[in-house]
């Protein structure tokens, strides 16, 4: 009997080993699809701008623009920038919330979107010197996304990661005109 408790309890103690083993140390991610893919673009883009992109620096972003209308928005587009913050935040970084300034051009059915001033004037008055912005299209199965930061003072493209997110009924709501 004592050798059997015993056996037992040697084989509670290696599941309970094997299953830290699996444990991570990350923070656990958003369950949707749809956050999860735009946390992820964050965390990519955050390795690639490198030192382009540091934590004590304020960043910009703009609702994500529909590709073939690149003066228009959508729930969704406004989202995936949202998210997109999120993740940046999460990860240390700061952003000048631009919903609160009249400095860019604001449609409250479309969005923020870089169109009012130069970059670089935002760049000045906000001490920005990278801004998030990104595109996206509608396909018959997915949603292509393409986030980018740009840097301010010249424009040049320091990190741009492509992505999709599945078209579905979520989607389709997100993506209705409002009325």
């Amino acid at each position: 009997m004592i050798n059997l408790s015993l056996r037992n309890s040697a084989v509670l103690v290696t599941l309970l080993l094997l299953m830290n083993a699996c444990a991570s140390d990350r923070i656990p991610g958003p369950n949707n699809r749809m956050i999860a893919s735009h946390h992820d673009a964050a965390r990519y883009l955050v390795r690639m701008a490198g030192a382009d992109l540091q934590p004590n620096s304020k960043l910009i972003a703009a609702s994500f623009a529909d590709v073939n209308n690149l003066t228009t928005s959508s729930t969704f587009g406004r989202m995936a920038s949202q998210q997109l913050v999120s993740s940046f935040v999460i990860q240390g970084y700061s952003f000048v919330e631009m919903l609160m300034r009249n400095s860019i051009y604001i449609d409250s059915r479309e969005g923020e979107f870089l169109l009012s001033r130069e970059v670089a004037d935002l760049s000045t008055e906000h001490n920005a010197p990278v801004v998030l912005v990104g595109t996206y299209a509608v396909a018959d199965d997915n949603i292509f996304v393409t986030a980018k930061l740009i840097r301010t003072a010249d424009n040049v493209i320091v990190a741009s990661y492509d992505y999709a997110v599945p078209y579905t009924r979520d989607m389709r709501t997100l993506l209705r005109p409002v009325r």
